[in-house]
């Protein structure tokens, strides 16, 4: 940093050289600089009060480009450390917000996973009444079937005189899985034709 510091000076000392204007502003900022820290040691560490002189022009010029050279370094280090807090902040907020939107679509996600749970629920519900609807209907039809198969079952019987077969519970239960019981009525008719 001293380095780069007194590169600076030299360039600035060189520039107060050649150029009027600049050399005036260093010796101007060098004077104010000089008086403001003479005024602070007399007041604020008690040295004897004594009449400021203004220093020469050569070491006005060495003492406002030295100031200058520092007043550029510690303005370029202060501008790169605005600049970085500024970018973190910026980024820090950038990343809050990404989160912040994925935490919504999150919510988001959830509020209709909860809909379409909620909507799947009262489907099955219904759809469960409609198979215990379903049920009770194939109940009665299948009551109502053996009803017309016993009574028809006993017409036959009566008209081809011979006593009218029992159906065994056995029959109703493959009936009502739905097995063919031509066979089973078959052999219940031959064993009511024929007593042992």
């Amino acid at each position: 940093m001293s380095i780069i510091l007194g590169f600076f000076a030299n360039a600035l000392k060189q520039q107060a050289k050649s150029h009027e204007v600049f050399r005036s502003l260093c010796i101007n900022v060098a004077q104010l600089s000089h008086r403001t820290e003479m005024n602070w040691k007399m007041k604020v560490l008690g040295y004897k009060k004594e009449v400021i002189r203004p220093l020469s022009e050569a070491r006005a010029i060495d003492a406002g480009a030295n100031f200058l050279g520092e007043l550029f370094i510690f303005g370029v280090a202060a501008s790169l450390i605005l600049a970085e807090q500024v970018r973190s902040r910026s980024q820090a907020k950038k990343q809050r917000t990404a989160v912040d939107d994925r935490l919504d679509d999150l919510e988001k996600e959830m509020a209709e996973r909860k809909e379409e749970i909620e909507r799947l629920r009262t489907e099955r519900d219904l759809l469960r009444d409609e198979v215990d609807v379903l049920a009770n209907e194939a109940d009665t039809l299948t009551a109502v079937v053996m009803q017309m198969l016993n009574a028809d079952m006993k017409r036959r019987s009566i008209d081809w005189g011979h006593p009218p077969p029992s159906i065994s519970a056995e029959m109703i239960q493959k009936f009502e899985n739905g097995e063919n019981i031509d066979s089973s009525l078959r052999e219940s008719m031959n064993e009511s034709k024929d007593p042992k």
